[in-house]
Formats: C-alpha cells, sequence, structure tokens
C-alpha cells in the first residue's frame, strides 16, 4: 500500500489551506474532482498524481535522480478551478459515464458542468493566476432546496439525479433533462447521506433523526422519459438511536453486488461504529468496531474480490473491501471475510476526514481532509485480492434485477421461481431466453476508448409467449332480416407473425436514444409549471395550500401524498411505514394541543415564552394584511416559513429548568433569635423530571436504564443571608411544573404557588415547604399567574378567571375562594373583529377575538380589571353583581381630556392605559376623533356629565 500526500493537491485560500469536503473519481479514474471550504471546484489529472507513486519508500539522497522522472512543476497544479458558487462546496459527483459533474454547494444551488474542449486553449483570464488546461461550463444550475446541500448521488445508469440536504428535503433530479422530478420531505431533520443500490432498484438516505431510509423506485414502461414511481420501502433505526448529532456528514455506501450497506455514524453500546444494513430484511446484525471517534464516511470498492485459490465459480468466494473514516483521523479498510480491519492507517490525516472515492479498477482511493488536503492511497496488484470479472459481478446482481428497467413484481422468491418456470418453457421449445440463467451470464464486452460515453439501455423483461400456428378460418356469413350479417375473425398473439430479430430491436432502442449530448435536447414533455422549471427545476408551488393552510404537509413544495404513507397501507404492509406516519400525525395533533394550551390572545399578559403563542393561521392573517398590496402568487415563498411555532418549541426543553430568584425580609414568626435587619436572598429552582414511558420519538429504553429519581420532579428551595446559606429543602412532585410563583406580603417571602402543565395547582408555605392545601384542579393549563398582596389570581388557557384570598397567619388560617372560574368570553365577544380582506386576498372575511393587553386584581376588593387590544374599554367584574362590568369607556375621551383619575393605584393604572390607547388610536387613524359643533356645547356636556357618574360608581 502506498500513500501520497502532496503538497500541491490541496485546497488553498490566501495562501494557506482551506477545508475540502468532498472528492470523486470519473468513469475512467483520468480525472478527480474536489470541492471545499474556498467555494472552488477542482479537476485535477491523475495520471499526474500516480506517478509519485515511484517515489514511495525511496532513500531521499536519490531523490533528486527521481525527481527528473516525475511531472514537471508546471503540471502540478489543478487542470481547472471553477468557482462559480457563492458557498462552500459540499459535495462533487461524476455521472456514471463521466460526461457529467454535479457539484452542491451551501449556496443551496446544484450546479451541472460539462467538459468543453473548444475552449481547452483560451488565453488566460482577468485574475487569473495561470491558464486553466482544459475548460468546464455550467450546463444547468438546479435551485429547489431551501438550505445547505450535503450529498449528491447519481443513479447506476445515470437516468437520475438525487441531492439532500439540511431542509431535510430528498429532491429527485432527471439525469438526462435535469427537470425536477420528485421532492419528500420524509426525514424529521438534516439529510446527510445518499447512496443508490448498484441494481438499480433502490436508493437509502440517513439523517440527523437517526434513520436510514429505503427507497424503492421503477420506472413505468411505455411513459415519458421521467415517469418514476417511488415508494418508501423501509426504514432503519436501531443502531442509530444513539447516534452523535456532532457528525457533518453521514457518507453512506452500497457494496458492488448489492448485498449490503454500509453506514456510518452508528453506535454499538457506548462505542462509534458502523452499521452493515443486510439488503432484503434490512437488518443490522453486523457492525465494525474500531474508530475511536464518530465515523462520517464509508466507501465499498467498486470491484469484487477472491483468493486466487479461490474457486471463481462459488459466490461464497467472494468478498467485498470498505474503506471507513471519521474525526478520529484514520482511514481503516475492512474485508466483509474478516471481522478486524486489514489495515489500520492512524492520523492518516491532520485533521477528520470527509469524503472516500475509489477508482474504477478498485485498486486506488482518494480522501478529503478538514485540513484541506487530498491523499492518494494506492494498492499493488493482488494486495486486496483477485479482481472478480466484470461478467461474473454482473451476475450477482442479476438476481437482484439489475437488467430489468421496470420491476413490477417485488424481489421475492416468488419472482424467481416464475422466472424459472419461464426458463424451462423457452429451454423445451429451444429457443434463447431473453433473460439468461444465474450460471450463463453472457459475457459484458468492456467499452472502448472510442465508444460513446452514453449508458446503452437494456430491454426490459418480457414474459414468454407460446406461438402457435394459425389456422385458416372464413367469415360466416348470415342472412336476417333480408340483410347480411359478417361474423368478425378475432385477431389475437395466436396469429403467427414474424418474430423480429432481438439484436436488431437493441440497436434500434440504442440508437433512439443515444443523443449527441444530453442537454442538447429540450424536455420530451412541456412541465405542468411552465417552461421554466425547465431551466431552473423548481416547482410553482400552490397558493391556496399556503394561505388556507389545507395541505396535510403544511407549506410543503413535496409530494409526501404520493408515496404512500397512510396509515391503513402502512400498518397493514409495514410496521415502520405505521411508525412514520404516526409520528407524522402525532407532530400534527402536537401543534393543535399547542394551540388550544396557549391561545395567542393572552400573549400579551402571560410569563411564559412568547414564541408558545405564535401560531400559523394568526401570523398568516397578519402577513396577509402587510402583503395585501402585493401579487399573492409573488409572495407566495412569504408563506413557507409561517409554520406553527409549536413545531420548533419543545415544552420539554423550555421548561426543564425554572428558576426565580427573590430579595426579601426575614419572616419574624420563625426567627428564632433577634430578627436580622439585612435582607434575605431566595432562590426556587424547579428541575422538571422525565416520564418512565417513552414516547415514539425516542423509542424503547431499557428497564436497566431508568434512574427512580430522576422522573419526579423535583423543586430545591435555598435561602442565603449575604453569602451564607441558611436554609434549604427539597420537594418532589408527580407532575411537570409550569409556574413558580413567590409570593410575599409586606415585602415578607410567605407563600410558592406552583401549576402544572395540566392545571394542577400546589400552594406551599415558603419557609417549611408544607402544604397549605391540598391540590388545587382547575381543568386546564395557567398561562398567567400573579399576585397582588393577599390575592392570587390564575387565567386558564380556555380564559377562566380564579381568584383566592391567601391567608394572613396568625389571624386567617384557610384559604378562600374570591373567583371561582369566571370566563373572559362576555367581554371579548364584545370587540370582536370582523376583518374583509383586499379582493386579490385569499382569506376572505374573517373573525378575531381581541387579545387581553393587560389583567390585575383590584387590591381592595379581589376583584379583576381588564383591558382589551381592541376598544381600550377597561372591564371590572363585579363580585357583588356577578356579571362583568365596564368601567371606563373609550368613548366619553373624545370629550374628556383628563388624563389621570385618583380611585385607586390599580384603577388608575388601566385609565392611563386606556386613555393612551385611545390617543394612539386616534393618531394612526384607527379610528376617527369626534369633532364637535362650536355652536352648541351640550353633547359635549352631557358627556363629561355622564363620565364623572361613571367614575363614582
Amino acid at each position: 500500500m502506498h500513500i501520497l500526500k502532496l503538497p500541491w493537491l490541496a485546497h488553498r485560500g490566501e495562501a494557506k489551506k482551506v477545508e475540502c469536503y468532498s472528492v470523486s473519481v470519473n468513469a475512467d479514474g483520468t480525472r478527480l474532482a474536489s470541492g471545499g471550504l474556498d467555494g472552488n471546484v477542482k479537476i485535477w489529472d491523475t495520471h499526474t498524481i500516480s506517478e509519485f507513486k515511484a517515489i514511495d519508500g525511496i532513500d531521499p539522497a536519490k531523490m533528486n535522480e527521481l525527481d527528473r522522472l516525475l511531472p514537471p512543476q508546471s503540471q502540478r497544479r489543478p487542470l481547472c478551478s471553477m468557482s462559480r458558487h457563492n458557498g462552500v462546496v459540499t459535495s462533487v459527483k461524476f455521472s456514471p459515464d463521466g460526461q457529467f459533474l454535479a457539484s452542491g454547494s451551501d449556496d443551496k444551488i446544484v450546479l451541472i458542468w460539462e467538459r468543453d474542449d473548444s475552449m481547452a486553449n483560451r488565453p488566460k483570464q482577468f485574475g487569473e493566476v495561470e491558464a486553466d488546461l482544459e475548460h468546464w461550463t455550467v450546463r444547468k444550475r438546479l435551485v429547489a432546496h431551501e438550505n445547505d446541500i450535503q450529498d449528491i448521488c447519481w443513479s447506476p445508469d445515470g437516468s437520475l439525479l438525487v441531492t439532500v440536504g439540511l431542509d431535510r428535503s430528498i429532491i429527485i433530479w432527471s439525469g438526462t433533462t435535469f427537470e425536477r422530478i420528485k421532492r419528500y420531505d420524509i426525514h424529521q431533520s438534516m439529510v446527510k447521506g445518499i447512496v443508490f443500490d448498484p441494481a438499480n432498484k433502490f436508493f437509502a438516505t440517513a439523517s440527523d433523526d437517526r434513520t436510514v431510509r429505503i427507497f424503492r423506485y421503477s420506472k413505468k414502461l411505455h411513459e415519458s422519459v421521467n415517469d418514476y414511481e417511488f415508494q418508501m420501502e423501509h426504514a432503519v433505526f436501531e443502531p442509530f438511536k444513539k447516534s452523535p448529532l456532532t457528525s457533518y456528514f453521514r457518507r453512506m455506501s452500497w457494496s458492488p453486488d448489492g448485498q449490503n450497506i454500509a453506514v456510518p455514524n452508528a453506535t454499538n453500546g457506548p462505542v462509534p461504529s458502523v452499521a452493515i444494513i443486510k439488503r432484503g430484511d434490512w437488518s443490522t446484525e453486523v457492525s465494525l468496531i474500531g474508530h475511536e471517534a464518530p465515523c462520517e464516511v464509508c466507501s465499498f470498492s467498486p470491484k469484487l474480490f477472491m483468493d486466487e485459490s479461490a474457486d471463481p465459480k462459488r459466490s461464497d468466494n467472494f468478498y467485498t473491501i470498505l474503506a471507513t473514516g471519521g474525526q478520529d483521523n484514520t482511514l481503516a479498510i475492512w474485508s466483509t471475510r474478516q471481522s478486524k480491519p486489514l489495515v489500520v492507517a492512524h492520523d492518516i490525516t491532520s485533521s477528520s476526514i470527509t469524503d472516500i472515492c475509489w477508482t474504477n479498477d478498485g485498486g486506488t482511493l482518494y480522501l478529503s481532509c478538514l485540513d484541506g488536503s487530498v491523499t492518494c492511497v494506492s494498492f499493488d496488484g493482488n494486495e486486496l485480492g483477485k479482481v472478480v470479472s466484470t461478467e461474473t459481478l454482473a451476475s450477482q446482481l442479476h438476481k437482484y434485477g439489475r437488467d430489468r428497467e421496470s420491476n413490477v413484481f417485488p424481489e421475492s422468491t416468488q419472482q424467481l421461481l416464475l422466472e424459472e418456470k419461464a426458463f424451462k418453457v423457452l429451454d423445451n421449445e429451444g429457443k434463447k431466453p431473453l433473460v439468461p440463467h444465474k450460471s450463463e451470464v453472457t459475457p459484458t464486452p468492456e467499452p472502448t476508448k472510442q465508444a460513446s460515453n452514453v449508458n446503452s439501455p437494456r430491454l426490459p423483461p418480457q414474459l414468454p409467449t407460446t406461438v402457435t400456428k394459425s389456422t385458416s378460418k372464413e367469415q360466416t356469413i348470415t342472412i336476417k332480416n333480408g340483410k347480411k350479417r359478417v361474423a368478425p375473425i378475432l385477431v389475437s398473439v395466436s396469429s403467427s407473425k414474424p418474430k423480429p430479430n432481438p439484436d436488431i430491436v437493441l440497436n434500434k432502442v440504442i440508437k433512439k436514444s443515444k443523443p449527441n449530448s444530453k442537454v442538447s435536447h429540450g424536455s420530451y414533455i412541456l412541465p405542468r409549471s411552465g417552461v421554466s422549471t425547465a431551466v431552473q427545476g423548481t416547482k410553482m408551488r400552490r397558493e391556496d395550500s399556503h394561505i388556507h393552510g389545507n395541505n396535510n404537509n403544511d407549506d410543503q413544495d413535496n409530494d409526501n401524498d404520493e408515496i404512500g404513507l397512510d396509515v391503513a397501507n402502512d400498518q397493514a404492509n409495514n410496521a415502520n411505514l405505521s411508525i412514520a406516519t404516526l409520528k407524522k400525525q402525532k407532530s400534527k395533533i402536537k401543534r393543535q394541543i399547542m394551540e388550544a394550551r396557549y391561545p395567542n390572545q393572552f400573549k400579551l399578559i402571560s410569563n411564559l415564552s412568547e414564541s408558545l403563542f405564535n401560531h400559523s393561521s394568526l401570523m398568516r392573517h397578519e402577513m396577509s394584511k402587510i402583503i395585501n398590496a402585493y401579487d399573492f402568487r409573488n409572495a407566495a415563498d412569504l408563506f413557507s416559513g409561517t409554520s406553527a411555532s409549536a413545531d420548533t418549541n419543545d415544552e420539554d426543553l423550555i421548561f426543564a429548568v425554572l428558576v426565580s430568584a427573590i430579595s426579601h425580609k426575614n419572616n419574624e414568626m420563625y426567627s428564632i433569635d433577634s430578627p436580622s435587619t439585612e435582607p434575605t436572598r431566595s432562590i426556587i429552582e424547579v428541575r422538571n423530571g422525565t416520564p418512565w414511558i417513552k414516547d415514539d420519538e425516542e423509542m424503547d429504553i431499557e428497564y436497566d436504564d431508568r434512574i427512580d429519581f430522576q422522573d419526579p420532579t423535583s423543586v430545591i428551595v435555598t435561602n442565603y443571608l449575604g453569602d451564607e446559606e441558611r436554609k434549604k429543602y427539597v420537594i418532589y412532585f408527580p407532575f411537570k411544573i409550569q409556574h413558580a410563583l413567590p409570593i410575599l406580603f409586606d415585602g415578607v417571602l410567605t407563600y410558592y404557588a406552583m401549576a402544572s402543565f395540566e392545571g394542577t395547582l400546589q400552594i406551599i408555605f415558603a419557609e417549611s415547604g408544607s402544604y397549605l392545601c391540598p391540590s388545587l384542579e382547575l381543568g386546564n393549563n395557567l398561562v398567567c399567574l400573579k399576585h397582588s398582596q393577599e390575592y392570587l389570581m390564575g387565567v386558564t388557557s380556555s380564559g377562566l378567571i380564579y381568584i383566592w384570598k391567601l391567608p394572613k397567619f396568625p389571624q386567617e388560617r384557610h384559604l378562600k375562594a374570591v373567583l371561582k372560574g369566571v370566563s373572559m368570553a362576555p367581554i371579548m365577544n364584545c370587540d370582536l373583529i370582523v376583518e374583509q380582506m383586499p379582493s386579490n386576498s385569499k382569506f376572505g372575511e374573517g373573525i378575531i377575538s381581541p387579545d387581553v393587553k393587560a389583567i390585575e386584581v383590584d387590591p381592595r376588593t379581589g376583584s379583576p380589571y381588564v383591558i382589551l387590544s381592541e376598544g381600550n374599554n377597561v372591564y371590572q367584574y363585579s363580585i357583588e353583581l356577578m356579571c362583568w362590568t365596564k368601567v371606563v369607556d373609550s368613548w366619553y375621551f373624545h370629550a374628556i381630556d383628563t388624563e389621570t383619575c385618583s380611585k385607586c393605584k390599580t384603577y388608575d393604572y388601566f385609565y392611563n392605559m386606556s386613555s393612551r390607547g385611545f390617543k394612539v388610536d386616534v393618531e394612526t387613524s384607527r379610528i376617527g376623533k369626534y369633532i364637535f359643533d362650536d355652536s352648541t356645547s351640550e353633547l359635549q356636556s352631557v358627556m363629561k356629565t355622564r363620565f364623572d357618574e361613571l367614575m363614582h360608581c
């Protein structure tokens, strides 16, 4: 094995190396492409690199003599450096025929490059240090991703191109016209890896949601060139439950015989591993352990190997070679015939390995690194084993249907038995079967240099048809009612016809589907979204689904519905599919629960996180009012980012720990010594526990992994006098706490009020932690919890107000109810807003409830004051009258200029807020200012009189 680390084989920026993220070798092994942090795609001559193999291991004293045999300094550089991306190049991949090079970047764009020999000798351009030795031109720009592109992969026949990225999208493009075919947003997190099955039947994706998903695809016969069927076959969870999320890539690889998928960034217990997924049942019983840090990239050699002494006719003598690398700067070479690696090259790079690619002959591999370098590893002769012939490798893929374009039946034993019966029928008639036996594979000649790089399509499979001799029949003529009637003769497949020569038909198909250049022809059919989509590869989004929200996928321009993810079929066919579907339904239900738990109308009065109250429907409504002067078609993209924040706000994370600190006086009742005049600082810390029963997203949990005292919610109270810790106690609760409110009486900390997510209110003594009363069950979670002197008020998500009077010891000893679930619906329904949207809006009329701007408790009587965002009226609930009263009517501000009122402190606060709100509405023209007639002041004087009467009520 030879390791070549050439100083000039690296990405550089401002005279220093920059990170290199991806490498790829073309089909004939003559060109190496690389992309990195500098935003450039570089093309290297592999022949120049391989010539340095001669100096590996040579005495440095003789280096000067060998240096004359090496390429000159002028050739020790990239053949071409392309800088058309506006960001980091994260992935580069040559097409299977080597004609195109696809590059993806964090600028969200995929570029399709093609070599242009007509500009190879062009002069040096402005800004170039040296002229490029060859030229590559951008043929297509593929625009559809909404975030960084992480990985790219071509199908084995080059007919499909799949890109994945941080927007969790899987986008499938045509490999010939580069039109977008499908987009799936199946994964729940960023997608970082994609690989195709060499048998051209599946592709697999790896994501940070800790799953690997297998997709089956097939081309429809006699349909348009881009008409494919896709279906999610399986989802693999087991080896990735605890995989780290620190890896930047998850580059997978499929073995050349189609039997296994190597997936990095898996775990086996506490150690990192590489998971091997077996084709068919997609089991993960095998894992490769050896890397000391997360592994980010795997790459199978494209060749099958066997021992020189082994029997080439027995497939169990074949084995594959796998290269793995990752964050431990180590390259490992594995063989499927033994459990230990063949080679372990520690510190082969100075930083993490980001990509690995093999040459087509399986004798050389290239790996990129975050230090900017590209390392070449070459193997001598049969160092890895004897390479199995191409014909034998084709026979291994034949059992998976490699030579069949359309796959009607699933891969199963029934299909194989059906094929065997077809072979017997043909053999009995002395005819050659269209599909060869597994043991009789026609050798495929190696492509010559003069042959075109375009892959020749294969004929679809045909079931045998028994041909019989035709019999001569005469038409039967009958006379009925004086008219002649001729009975028709059935012309069926049994009629004798000259059978065409298969070789002639194959040649015709090849000539018909073999253009001079794949991009020289436009789309075969006009895209349904317009000609522009053929250039950019994007599909116009449905406006009504974005505005009304009637799409199941909420603002997603995808084809998830077409992939068959429905609950009934998933439960009947595949348990893993039903899990994915249930997760989707669970997310939708969770969003509905969050909107009911945190109504937007109470956002201004709540002491919870404001992000919990942002809901998609109201956000879209507010946005539509802002952009109502524009065309919705041009502004439709603005709705794509207005999904409900419930999807992105995790209650368990927001409320994992609650901390509240307060300074207060010492409680003289509990002071043994003389009370200190120095203020005490108390801290209450709530640590919400996790339940024993895990949900679907966290899968299963072992019983032995549970720690009992991590499950309850713990409340830790600590008192400090200066820097000295005075008292500390811990209380445990069987529910999660959402509010933790300290309550002071005349500056003395007396109680703690704590409320759960389900509306359970618990009041404890701050000094001892004992219960004041049993738990109070309110039925809904509290969006607001506050106190004023001895009154404690809670507002539930359903708009009910509860107020209690807390006891002052030793005069009082029991908690008293002041208000018992009084609804705010009567006052909120008084100020309902009926919105009439412009004619170009998709909303039409809508009824919106006003927001509660402020709510407080009158410390004299314990009744609540409420002011709404619309109308600026102030309401108070009268305990004696048992109904809501309007104590400040903003209509009188047309005639009253008084800005203050000395009724009580709480009343004055709401009066001033109402007065200021009225003036703001007048200044912003939300309401019109009434202009009184100068000739008479009767109306104004009456309004002032009525206002004085209202103030003294």
